[in-house]
C-alpha cells in the first residue's frame, strides 16, 4: 500500500495518532508486550493505525467501523511482529565467539554484501530511509532529517523491512 496523502489528509491522520496513544499502548498491553519494550513495537502498531486509515479513506470500511477495525489492524501488526522474531533463530553470547562478521569493526563482508543486495532493491527514498536506519536514526530523526511526513516514513520503513525479508529469506 502507498501512502502519498494530501495535507489535510496527513493533518487529520496526525489528529487520529493523537487520539489513538492510549488504544496504541492497549494494542501492546494486549499483545502482551512488556512496558520496557513499549518503543520497539510501537512502530508496528503505528504501521496498522496508517493502514486502517488508508482503507478507510478508500471507502473500504465505514467510519462507524474505524475504531475496532484499526484496533485489530494495530494488534494483528505486533503479532506479526512477535511471529516473525520468534522465526529467527537468535544470535547468543556462546556462539558470537564463532561469528568474526559481529566481532569486527566494519562488520566483515558478509555485511558489506547484505547491505548492497538491499541498496539495489531499493528506491531512492528507501535507499535513505535504510541509510539512516543503519546508523542508529530513531523515526523521529529520519522524519526531521529527510523531511518527510510521518506516514511517509512509517511507510517507507515497512516497504524497506519488507525488502530486506524477501533479500535474506530467499533462497
Amino acid at each position: 500500500m502507498f501512502y502519498d496523502f494530501s495535507s489535510e489528509e496527513e493533518q487529520k491522520f496526525e489528529r487520529i495518532l493523537a487520539e489513538y496513544k492510549d488504544k496504541i499502548n492497549l494494542a501492546l498491553y494486549k499483545c502482551n508486550i512488556l512496558p520496557k519494550d513499549y518503543d520497539e513495537f510501537k512502530s508496528f502498531a503505528l504501521i496498522g493505525l496508517l493502514d486502517s486509515y488508508k482503507i478507510l479513506l478508500n471507502g473500504d470500511i465505514i467510519k462507524e467501523d474505524f475504531d475496532r477495525f484499526a484496533f485489530v489492524t494495530m494488534k494483528r501488526k505486533i503479532i506479526d511482529e512477535i511471529r516473525r522474531r520468534n522465526r529467527v533463530k537468535y544470535v547468543t553470547v556462546d556462539n558470537l565467539e564463532n561469528l568474526k562478521i559481529f566481532k569486527s569493526s566494519d562488520m566483515g563482508i558478509a555485511y558489506i554484501d547484505l547491505v548492497e543486495s538491499v541498496a539495489t532493491e531499493l528506491s531512492e527514498e528507501e535507499l535513505r530511509v535504510f541509510n539512516s536506519l543503519l546508523n542508529y536514526k530513531t523515526v523521529k530523526q529520519i522524519m526531521e532529517e529527510l523531511e518527510f511526513s510521518k506516514s511517509k516514513t512509517y511507510y517507507l520503513i515497512a516497504s524497506v523491512r519488507e525488502k530486506c525479508k524477501k533479500i535474506i529469506c530467499s533462497p
